[in-house]
């Protein structure tokens, strides 16, 4: 859940916001309003970030996806209404967009993102295209895992998809 929630906020228009050592896991003892808590509530705990370097890593990729592609930092709202689309998806709890015509003067010409939050997997149609899969399974890659080619994907549970075209 935590990487859709982090997917959803770095592929968003707008600027991203990250608590300090969100990135592995810090849970800050579940107390919600620490600001005047002792450090043992409000202390980073550094081996987290060995402990949950799969998470880390996630982060780090984001983070590279956003700044690399503007199509995820427009700062109109005309621009934004020109190049997002949203997809109509037959499910609950999902949601798909497309960023389009190289928005914003990305290399990407379209950008699909498809966010799952139920607890099972959803098989989702794909518009006509062709997809390079940039993020599935909880992991991403910018130069790609292959091409989707079945016009439908398999979105895990609480899980992002994220296509390109070129």
């Amino acid at each position: 859940m935590d990487k859709l929630a982090q997917t959803i906020v770095f592929t968003s228009q707008g600027i991203p916001f990250l608590h300090a050592g969100e990135e592995f896991v810090r849970s800050k003892q579940l107390v919600e309003n620490s600001f005047n808590s002792p450090d043992e509530i409000n202390q980073i705990n550094w081996n987290n970030k060995a402990k949950y370097n799969d998470l880390f890593q996630y982060y780090q990729n984001l983070i590279q996806l956003r700044k690399a592609h503007p199509a995820f930092r427009m700062t109109s709202q005309s621009d934004i209404a020109k190049h997002l689309k949203f997809v109509d998806l037959k499910f609950e709890n999902t949601i798909g967009y497309i960023l389009g015509d190289h928005a914003n003067g990305d290399s990407w010409k379209r950008i699909l993102v498809i966010f799952n939050g139920n607890a099972n997997g959803k098989k989702i149609e794909v518009p006509e295209g062709n997809w390079k899969i940039i993020c599935t399974n909880n992991r991403i890659d910018m130069n790609g895992m292959g091409m989707n080619k079945t016009g439908f994907a398999m979105v895990g549970p609480f899980a992002a998809y994220i296509l390109v075209e070129e």
